[in-house]
């Protein structure tokens, strides 16, 4: 079972240090990556704080929301003490930096990335999740290993102007270890959505493009997963399940 370094809901207000820090709303190891390119793969997941995208369906809203601030040093001393840095280094973990939206703090994150390697000499494979509205900065892409961008439809509930950022798409789509997961609720709606907004206009290739059945629960997945895997078959894209909805449900720190 998954092992907590930071609770997802704090019981403290940390003062906002004088050195720089991640703005962090949980942190946890020894569970699997559940979705993506690399569903199945042990890992660590730092969840970052904050969003500014709000999806209808979001499972983690209760939990980005919170959060604290926690300095560079306090993050490395977690993953020396934790045994991490071990699982790191013999490359049996990767770190998932989530939110939220984690590019709301990517300043941060290439100080954080900076001092790691000066912290530890040695750095972890890196996979980012992202919601595809900030262009990130070619400092961050030189440390991210796999970008798991989630792009929003309309059945997110997010108006247009604030989900579907041109520029920020295309950046990430530029990238050979990028891919796109779509949530899917209407298999045909989205789909058509998907070829409109996103295929048509040469914002990405199929063989980036990732298909998930939207649930937050094991039930909603199972209902929706036929329709979302025979949609992928259809249209010669990749299906992923949501492992850990399947295996623990809707639950935080896993």
């Amino acid at each position: 079972m998954s092992k907590t370094l930071i609770e997802a809901y704090p019981k403290f207000e940390k003062p906002i240090p004088t050195e720089p820090y991640l703005k962090v709303a949980e942190f946890y190891m020894d569970t699997i990556q559940g979705e993506g390119i690399y569903a199945g793969v042990p890992a660590a997941f730092l969840r970052l704080q904050g969003c500014h995208v709000g999806c209808s369906f979001c499972d983690t809203k209760e939990v980005w929301r919170e959060g604290n601030p926690y300095t560079f040093h306090e993050l490395f001393k977690i993953i020396r003490e934790s045994g991490l840095a071990e699982r790191f280094t013999q490359k049996q973990h990767h770190l998932v930096i989530t939110g939220g939206a984690p590019l709301l703090q990517q300043d941060s994150l290439i100080m954080f990335f900076d001092q790691w390697l000066k912290e530890f000499g040695w750095f972890p494979f890196i996979e980012i999740e992202n919601e595809s509205t900030i262009v990130p900065k070619p400092e961050l892409v030189d440390y991210i290993s796999c970008w798991n961008n989630s792009p929003k439809l309309f059945s997110s509930g997010v108006l247009f102007k604030i989900r579907y950022k041109v520029l920020a798409i295309a950046a990430v789509s530029e990238l050979n270890n990028s891919w796109f997961k779509f949530v899917i609720s209407d298999p045909e709606r989205d789909w058509e959505e998907i070829k409109e907004n996103f295929l048509d206009c040469d914002l990405m290739h199929r063989g980036q493009i990732i298909l998930m059945p939207q649930g937050a629960t094991a039930k909603e997945l199972a209902d929706n997963r036929e329709e979302v895997i025979d949609l992928a078959i259809r249209e010669g894209v990749r299906y992923s399940t949501r492992e850990h909805i399947v295996v623990w449900g809707k639950k935080t720190g896993v």
